[in-house]
């Protein structure tokens, strides 16, 4: 099954934030997507996920998706879905390094 590298840079992370609408995006949207993303992860749908340590705040995700519309049906249901800028990319498994190759010398051709 395709899957997915998906970025989700939150757009209100300013450190300058009041701390009540900080308090309120926490609370709000970022544990609520935690949940959902924890529970899609026991469905298998998130393989991995995580914050990298330092810099903006995002959430790197690996999502198994069959399409890139079932991909973003997936990310348009989490609750901080409005707060954040999405990148996604198809990734490669590595045994399919193969197919790959044979579909980007066809292109070539």
């Amino acid at each position: 099954m395709p899957m997915y590298l998906v970025s989700m840079n939150l757009r209100r992370a300013d450190p300058l934030l009041p701390v009540g609408q900080l308090t309120e995006l926490v609370r709000g949207t970022i544990l609520p997507s935690v949940e959902a993303l924890t529970r899609l992860q026991a469905q298998s749908k998130v393989l991995s996920g995580g914050y990298p340590v330092g810099g903006r705040p995002v959430i790197v995700l690996l999502v198994d998706a069959n399409t890139e519309t079932e991909l973003y049906e997936i990310l348009e249901g989490l609750p901080l879905w409005e707060e954040v800028e999405v990148e996604a990319k198809r990734m490669w498994a590595l045994d399919e390094l193969d197919e790959v190759e044979l579909e980007q010398d066809a292109e070539t051709q």
